[in-house]
């Protein structure tokens, strides 16, 4: 009997990378539904395993319906869209794949420094308007070798952007309770124990760590006006956690200089919102500011097969028997059984 590999949101019919991992005896789904309720029920209760990227939400009710998975494997790194919870008393395993886009993700952010930090952006758009040639036009721009960059988050991805900021002579600190002590000992990196001292001391502000009720808006009016006066402010990781109005406000009024974000609370972007709006509009206030790439950083074609490849992997190591490598909610498995 057939093993049904359900992938059910963005693939559509070049699935060319799973089929080379899975067997003849897996079968594979690909109903690319914007929403879970264009699923039906049979169809979710006859999964063997589902790879979920991140345009539906795995909720309670839907992994109830669950009856032979196996495992929840997401496509990519950020799992908030996936109950873990609702899955492991189900005594499902939820798993990633942490490590594929690290060095791009990593390449991303420091391309979004360099361009704000540089005035690279604020160049070309002088250049390509008013066709000006005045290395004034930027504005006043710092050295980067011995400015402070604060790393917010030092896993995987945090750590590789410490190492690339350390190879353009940036001083590098980083807040991070999760973090056992001597991080900072092992990189030659400050260590900041408030994340406060972290803002108020940096120049650049990178954001790195997982969305989780702890940082959902971590990104606040407060944390703003806690922020280096003109510093430069960097999220590659989720869109959530940043509140837009709030970001909106510490643009508006020169508390920062200038924004990269490639993750926003809406994606693609709310039009309506002011930021938004201004931003298209190209308005004075934010004009050569702000840089919004399309949720992007992970993307280049060696990781885009490669995170495909390894989410299928860790399905193929639970059909033999095996555990997998990247379980993410071993702990309410374990509350079940």
């Amino acid at each position: 009997m057939k093993r049904i590999v359900l992938i059910p949101d963005h693939l559509t019919s070049n699935i060319d990378i799973e089929r080379g991992v899975f067997d003849s005896d897996t079968e594979i789904l690909t109903p690319c539904a914007k929403h879970t309720s264009e699923i039906d029920d049979e169809t979710w209760s006859n999964a063997s395993a589902i790879l979920a990227w991140h345009d539906l939400k795995y909720t309670a009710e839907i992994i109830e319906k669950l009856e032979k998975c196996m495992i929840i494997v997401r496509v990519g790194v950020g799992f908030d869209n996936v109950d873990i919870m609702a899955a492991g008393k189900k005594g499902i395993p939820v798993c990633n794949v942490p490590d594929y886009g690290t060095n791009d993700v990593a390449d991303h952010a420091m391309g979004l420094i360099l361009s704000l930090a540089r005035g690279i952006y604020a160049y070309n758009e002088k250049v390509r308007i008013s066709k000006s040639w005045d290395w004034n036009d930027a504005g006043d721009l710092n050295r980067l070798k011995g400015s402070v960059i604060g790393i917010i988050g030092l896993g995987r991805i945090g750590t590789a952007l410490a190492l690339r900021a350390k190879a353009f002579g940036m001083d590098v600190v980083y807040y991070d309770p999760y973090i056992s002590d001597g991080m900072d000992k092992t990189l030659s990196i400050g260590k900041c124990d408030d994340l406060s001292d972290l803002l108020k001391s940096s120049d650049i502000v990178s954001i790195n760590t997982p969305l989780t009720e702890k940082t959902r808006e971590m990104a606040d009016h407060t944390f703003f006006m806690n922020i280096k006066k003109g510093a430069i402010f960097i999220n590659t990781a989720r869109g959530d956690i940043v509140n837009l109005d709030a970001l909106t406000d510490a643009l508006r009024s020169n508390q920062l200089r200038g924004v990269g974000l490639d993750v926003l609370p809406q994606e693609p972007p709310d039009s309506t919102h002011p930021l938004i709006r201004a931003w298209r509009n190209r308005e004075l206030w934010i004009s050569e500011r702000l840089i919004i790439t399309p949720h992007s950083a992970f993307y280049n074609k060696e990781s885009y097969e490669e995170m495909r490849k390894k989410a299928a992997e860790e399905v193929v190591r639970i059909f033999k028997g095996v555990s997998p490598r990247n379980c993410i909610n071993t702990s309410y498995i374990r509350l079940v059984n």
